[in-house]
């Protein structure tokens, strides 16, 4: 008896053609234009100390530039396609708002997501190859600065006004 055949992927150029005509517009833009910097040519800790006006500064990319600032991660799964995907996360829990470029917790900063659509392998094999079905995800491309939620006695949470004090320590 002859063994099962094993289906396999379709050629990259066919998944390619398919995504092409799916991700039409903003999302195909990001992903081909993202420069993507080796891990250990960055420090990708929060740069919440030394950032002044001129310097270095401008040949940095906007994704460090920012008040919330955000660097890439890529993002693998072998049954999607693209297989690699490059998703934002934020580097600073607060937003560099200080004069010198420091840290402030007023704001917090938080991933901006954008949909995206994506080819997923379906569990069915026609022809000896898999099928993919499109799908549509939600892909951190940046991070932005956002009210940080106050916490109520009553434990639901609400955004702070700007006319109000944050509550002092203690809740008093």
């Amino acid at each position: 008896p002859s063994a099962p055949r094993q289906c396999q992927d379709p050629p990259d150029e066919a998944l390619e053609q398919m995504f092409g005509r799916l991700s039409v517009g903003v999302m195909s833009a990001f992903h081909h234009a993202l420069q993507l910097e080796p891990h250990d040519k960055l420090n990708l800790t929060c740069p919440s100390s030394g950032r002044t006006p001129g310097g270095r500064k401008g040949r940095l990319p906007v994704n460090l530039l920012s008040i919330s600032p955000w660097a890439y991660r890529l993002s693998y799964e072998p049954s999607r396609f693209p297989r690699y995907i490059p998703e934002a996360y934020c580097l600073c829990r607060g937003c560099l708002l200080g004069p010198r470029g420091e840290e402030s917790e007023q704001l917090r900063s938080t991933p901006v997501y954008a949909p995206s659509v994506i080819l997923r392998r379906s569990g069915s094999c026609v022809g000896g190859r898999h099928s993919y079905t499109e799908t549509y995800v939600s892909i951190a491309v940046g991070c932005t600065c956002v009210p940080r939620l106050e916490r109520r006695r009553d434990g639901k949470s609400h955004t702070q006004s700007r006319g109000r004090a944050a509550p002092r320590p203690g809740g008093k």
